[in-house]
C-alpha cells in the first residue's frame, strides 16, 4: 500500500491513474494556452518520450515500494541528472561541460548524504535498480521534451503528448490492478492531487524551464526538491536533521549555485571534445 492512499492502492494502478489525470490536465492547459495539442505527435520521437514517462512512473513507484521513500527517491533523483548528461552528450556528440559536471556531482552527493544519513537498513538492490531505471525514464522524457521544443513545438503541448502517451501505455495495467480504491476514503483526492498537481501543474512549469535551459541543467536544478522537503520537515513538523544531513543540504546548495552560474553564463551542459 502507498502512503496516504486507501487500502488496495498499488504502484500499478496509482501510476496509471496519475498519468491519465496528469495527461488530461496538461492537455487542458495546452488548449487553454491556444496551442495545437496534437502537433507534437507528428514527431516520431514523441513516442520515445511517452515510453520514458511510462518507465519513470512505473519504476519509481515500484522502487519506493521496495526501498522506502527516502532511498528510492535519492536513487531516482541522484541518477536522473547523470543519465540526462549522458543522453545530452550522446545527442550532441560532445562531452559534458566541466561546470555542469562539477555542480551536478556536488549536488548528487549532497542529496545522497541528506537522504541516507543515519540509515542502517539493508539496501534492496532490485529496488535500487528500479529507481535507476526510473531515473533513465526521467532523463529520457526531459531530453525528448527539449528536442520537441527545439523543433518548434510548444512546451505544454509536448509534455501533454508525452504524458498522455505514457498513460495509454500504462492503461492496460488497470485491467489486472483494479482501481476500485479510488472510490473509497480519500481515493479521489489522492488521484486528483497526484495527477492534476504533481503532474499537470509541475510539468507545465517543467516544460517552461526547458524552453530556456538544457535538459541536464533542468534536472540538476530539481535536486532542490528533496532539500526543500527536508527543511520544511525540520521547520514545520520538527523532524530532526542530523549533522550529516545539514552537510548534505549545504552541498546541494553549492552544487546548484555552480550549475546555475554555468547556465546563466551561457555554458552548455556539454562541451566540444578537443580533437
Amino acid at each position: 500500500m502507498l502512503v496516504n492512499a486507501p487500502e488496495g492502492a498499488d504502484a500499478y494502478s496509482v501510476g496509471a491513474l496519475r498519468l491519465l489525470v496528469g495527461g488530461i490536465t496538461l492537455l487542458a492547459v495546452a488548449r487553454r494556452q491556444g496551442r495545437g495539442v496534437f502537433a507534437p505527435w507528428r514527431q516520431s520521437i514523441t513516442l520515445v518520450g511517452a515510453l520514458g514517462v511510462a518507465v519513470f512512473q512505473l519504476c519509481y513507484f515500484l522502487a519506493v515500494g521496495r526501498t522506502g521513500v527516502a532511498v528510492g527517491t535519492v536513487a531516482t533523483i541522484g541518477s536522473g541528472p547523470v543519465l540526462a548528461g549522458v543522453l545530452a552528450a550522446l545527442r550532441h556528440r560532445r562531452a559534458p561541460a566541466r561546470t555542469w559536471l562539477t555542480g551536478t556531482g556536488i549536488s548528487v552527493a549532497g542529496v545522497a548524504l541528506l537522504g541516507l544519513a543515519g540509515r542502517s537498513d539493508a539496501i534492496d538492490h532490485t529496488g535500487i535498480a528500479l529507481a535507476v531505471c526510473a531515473g533513465l525514464g526521467w532523463a529520457t522524457f526531459a531530453t525528448v521534451g527539449k528536442s520537441l521544443i527545439d523543433a518548434g513545438e510548444h512546451s505544454t503541448a509536448g509534455m501533454a503528448a508525452m504524458f498522455c502517451g505514457g498513460a495509454v501505455l500504462l492503461t492496460p495495467l488497470l485491467l489486472a490492478h483494479h482501481p476500485g480504491w479510488v472510490l473509497h476514503g480519500n481515493g479521489w483526492w489522492v488521484t486528483i492531487y497526484l495527477g492534476a498537481i504533481t503532474v499537470g501543474g509541475a510539468y507545465t512549469l517543467y516544460g517552461f524551464a526547458l524552453r530556456y535551459l538544457h535538459a541536464p541543467t533542468v534536472i540538476t536544478l530539481t535536486l532542490l526538491e528533496p532539500l526543500t522537503a527536508a527543511v520544511l520537515g525540520a521547520v514545520v513538523v520538527h523532524e530532526g536533521i542530523r549533522v550529516a544531513g545539514w552537510a548534505g543540504i549545504a552541498m546541494v546548495l553549492i552544487g546548484l549555485v555552480v550549475t546555475a552560474r554555468g547556465a546563466s553564463g551561457g555554458a552548455e551542459p556539454t562541451a566540444t571534445v578537443a580533437a
